[in-house]
């Protein structure tokens, strides 16, 4: 299904748009640039609730500017983390990028946050429903912090692997101090997926009252392998043709009625759909019948609605800020298949198949966050809040056979419609605290936290889950989590500190693990609920060491996370002994062991980073280890040890810049057979990328990148994980050389 709009109209009044702002923003040499803060100056909420240096914060956090996402072409989640090791992003194919990938742990154990919004949960069941967690157009983005490691104790649950918290533009990015208008557009391709796009921002400053909106439309086709043949069937190389399109729309409307009051309401809209020709499943054969055609049509929403006060008085108090948050939001994947399928049988007739599949969630919350400073015995800066929030989730199936010749309808052997949950309700409330106490003037930072969350799950079976999970009894489910925190930051001299930070995090058993219903009688296999699942648990220890002067700065860690009671989803539990069918339930799972080293450093060969004439040299590395302490293997998450190497001449605000950005990652960490079965390991590769920037005018840039200049081929390690090394894994390599550019005008 197509969005609600004319393409066409669309992208053409939006290039019309961005033409005649180009033409304003040539001639009007008054606009400005947005300035580039220093790698020592950046600035991060997301790792404390407070502003802080990311110096002085006892985790290791990654900040990701607007600008920097322009600089490397970045149109997708996956994009912006091209050049961060240790942290990547999952998915591909027909069902898009999933999730975020942190020190081994992904999925919805990594919290991913809009404006401070939890973006929905992931949900998977059969070959023809995934709904994934790419709600997010990066044009609309001003920055992303990635916080690594545990964060429960400041985010609560779903924080058991780390954060990544999406922070939307505002109208001071592009509004100029004491101006009253501007805007800015940006247009791109990118020949990795044949994608055109054009982003239009306008903001506006009036009195006591500020406003922006924000559109990107994009166009795109499959992103490619490798490969490129015409071939059908399993021997396919080349990615299956795919149709995407998407459109996001953000807008904001600020009242500050003095330097102390801020009013803030936002509303922001997601849609893309995506139609892809699955040609590698032609000929395939399952049970005895053969797929003569394959087609998907998928569609992504998510909308929200949010309202925000902020007071941070102007005068010294003890009070410093008053932050509160009330929002609503709406998301849904919606996945449609249909086949075309005959049996092997003589003069068989082909038949034509459908199937829907349907996940809904709603969420509404409240956030209070309240700063206060003083002293007492050193200085403290402390932090306090509650937060309220109810999550809806739905799901539905639904499924049709007919005759292709005579449109009789086959009899399904599944009872549809049909949920394999039931409708689910969850609530949590959860109070936190945390001080940042200074003591020796200033040289030791203590941060101590407490975080308690409470959740209740509260299931609905209705006719439509009880018709087709007959004798399945659905269960409520109520637990409570106590995290703790306790962040160390001490200064050797001016210009180096060490760190050391104890975290806990947790994740409460997602409701279609506590309740499923779900029996395949072709298939002789059922799905049975666990009520009595414990919630995933993780205690972290990491150290690091910093070192910051005017043109040098680097950084070195280590941690160890312990987690336990993971879930392990439809696990293989026995078999029925009234009826021979194979059991499978989600249970928890013995410890895990994820060990690592982390280090970065930023060297400008000029006097300091804002060197006008300077070289910088760039370089990052991660370091991973892992063991499931019940087998002694690996576990399959963990990401390859990875490298980053850049060279750089000048710098973002320039009016040029090049860059040389090489990417190692080592040998995949190889995952146990299963039985005879040997599974294929991604091996290693090198990439060698070209990035860089030239200002047309002082209102219009021009930014552009070569990838994989070398033409080498390679798997991203998270694509084949848990593929045979006997099948043929040519469509799952990486693109090869390709290229982007994009045009930014500011007027």
């Amino acid at each position: 299904m197509k969005p609600h709009f004319t393409a066409f109209a669309f992208q053409s009044s939006l290039c019309s748009l961005a033409v005649c702002l180009a033409l304003t923003g040539a001639a009007n040499a008054s606009a400005t640039e947005a300035n580039t803060e220093s790698a020592i100056e950046t600035i991060s909420i997301s790792g404390t609730k407070t502003a802080r240096k990311i110096n002085e914060i006892a985790a290791t956090v990654t900040r990701i500017s607007s600008e920097e996402i322009d600089a490397i072409g970045a149109t997708n989640i996956r994009d912006l983390l091209r050049y961060e090791p240790g942290v990547s992003v999952e998915g591909g194919g027909r069902f898009g990028l999933s999730s975020f990938n942190i020190r081994g742990i992904s999925g919805d154990r990594v919290l991913i946050l809009v404006d401070n919004i939890p973006i929905a949960d992931e949900f998977s069941f059969g070959p023809s429903l995934s709904a994934r967690r790419d709600f997010v157009d990066v044009d609309l983005i001003k920055s992303v912090d990635i916080v690594r490691g545990p964060a429960s104790t400041l985010y609560g649950s779903d924080a058991i692997g780390g954060v990544v918290a999406f922070t939307t533009k505002d109208p001071a990015d592009i509004v100029a101090n004491g101006e009253s208008f501007a805007g800015r557009a940006k247009l791109g391709y990118v020949s990795q997926s044949n994608e055109s796009y054009v982003n239009g921002m306008l903001a506006g400053v009036g009195g006591n009252w500020q406003w922006l909106l924000n559109s990107t439309y994009r166009e795109s086709g499959e992103t490619q392998s490798y490969f490129d043949d015409d071939v059908l069937g399993s021997d396919r190389n080349s990615a299956n043709p795919q149709d995407n399109e998407s459109l996001s729309m953000l807008g904001k409307l600020i009242f500050q009625s003095d330097k102390a009051h801020r009013f803030e309401l936002v509303g922001e809209t997601f849609e893309q759909n995506s139609d892809t020709v699955l040609l590698s499943d032609i000929g395939s054969v399952v049970r005895g019948t053969m797929t003569l055609s394959s087609e998907g049509f998928d569609e992504q929403e998510r909308s929200r609605v949010s309202g925000r006060y902020l007071y941070q008085p102007v005068s010294q108090h003890h009070l410093k800020r008053i932050d509160l948050l009330a929002f609503y939001q709406e998301s849904s994947s919606n996945q449609s298949s249909e086949l075309v399928r005959r049996s092997l049988a003589p003069d068989a007739s082909s038949f034509f198949r459908t199937r829907d599949g349907l996940f809904e969630q709603s969420t509404i919350g409240l956030n209070a966050q309240f700063d206060h400073a003083f002293t007492w015995g050193g200085e403290h800066y402390l932090i306090y809040g509650l937060s309220v929030e109810t999550t809806d989730s739905e799901g539905l199936r639904e499924g049709q056979t007919q005759d292709q010749a005579t449109g009789a309808d086959i009899r399904e052997f599944s009872v549809f419609p049909a949920r394999d949950f039931p409708l689910s309700e969850l609530s949590e409330q959860s109070l936190f605290i945390q001080d940042e106490i200074q003591f020796l003037d200033g040289r030791l930072l203590l941060s101590p936290g407490l975080r308690y969350d409470r959740f209740k799950l509260t299931p609905e079976s209705d006719l439509l889950f009880e018709t087709a999970n007959p004798g399945v009894q659905v269960s409520s489910f109520n637990d409570s989590q106590l995290s703790k925190k306790l962040g160390a930051v001490y200064s050797l001299t001016e210009n180096y500190n060490i760190w050391l930070q104890y975290a806990e995090g947790f994740r409460i058993p997602p409701m279609d693990d506590v309740n499923v219903g779900f029996t395949n009688f072709a298939g002789r296999y059922t799905s049975l609920s666990n009520p009595n699942l414990k919630p995933e648990s993780v205690a972290s220890v990491e150290v690091g060491l910093r070192g910051f002067t005017d043109a040098l700065s680097w950084s070195v860690s280590a941690y160890q996370n312990d987690y336990k009671n993971f879930i392990e989803s439809l696990t293989f539990v026995g078999i029925d002994p009234n009826n021979g069918f194979i059991r499978f339930q989600s249970v928890n799972v013995d410890d895990v062991e994820i060990r690592g080293i982390e280090g970065q450093i930023t060297w400008s060969l000029g006097d300091t980073f804002t060197d006008a004439q300077g070289w910088q040299v760039r370089a990052s590395y991660s370091i991973q280890d892992s063991e499931n302490k019940a087998t002694g293997n690996e576990l399959d998450s963990i990401l390859p040890n990875q490298a980053v190497l850049g060279l750089q001449y000048q710098d973002y605000s320039d009016p040029w810049r090049i860059e040389i950005a090489s990417t190692y990652s080592q040998d995949a960490k190889a995952i146990a057979d299963a039985g005879d079965a040997e599974f294929f390991s991604a091996p290693s590769y090198t990439t060698i990328d070209i990035l860089g920037h030239i200002n047309i005018t002082p209102n219009i840039k021009v930014n552009a990148g070569i990838f994989n200049i070398s033409d080498k081929q390679y798997w991203l390690a998270s694509e084949v994980r848990g593929q045979a090394a006997s099948a043929n894994l040519q469509p799952f390599t990486a693109p090869g050389r390709n290229y982007s550019i994009n045009v930014v005008v500011q007027f």
